[in-house]
């Protein structure tokens, strides 16, 4: 019998603590439950955030892919331009190296003209002395 009342107390005991314990916990569930409709309240205008964040976002990208075409497009104009002034570089190069020939030939032909006039006027000037002394 004593037995039977120590059960008694230690089961009545168990159960007093287990509801000390779950009241608590149910008032905590009253509140997660109230703070849970308030958060599902709260998603329409979570997900229209969320919306408007992925399309400010895919707005951006697609700007910037536009921005690397245009780079894209803006660099192979560049290109071309640069090997046309290339080309042109080159032909002024060719242009200047035929003119710079040109002008070394028709200074050497002026002073060998003028070397062979000076030689004609020292030799005729020569055989005259020449003559004269005989």
């Amino acid at each position: 019998m004593k037995w039977k009342s120590l059960i008694w107390s230690a089961g009545l005991s168990i159960t007093l603590l287990c509801s000390n314990l779950l009241l608590p916990a149910q008032a905590a569930q009253a509140s997660s439950w109230w703070e849970g409709i308030q958060s599902f309240t709260e998603l329409p205008q979570e997900v229209n955030e969320l919306k408007q964040n992925y399309d400010q976002a895919k707005n951006q990208l697609d700007q910037a892919q536009q921005n690397i075409q245009t780079y894209r497009d803006e660099n192979v104009r560049l290109a071309e331009q640069n090997e046309l002034l290339s080309q042109t570089i080159k032909q002024l190069q060719q242009a200047e190296a035929e003119r710079a020939a040109s002008a070394r030939f028709w200074k050497i032909l002026l002073f060998s003209a003028i070397g062979l006039v000076l030689l004609w006027f020292i030799f005729t000037r020569l055989v005259r002395f020449g003559l004269r002394r005989r």
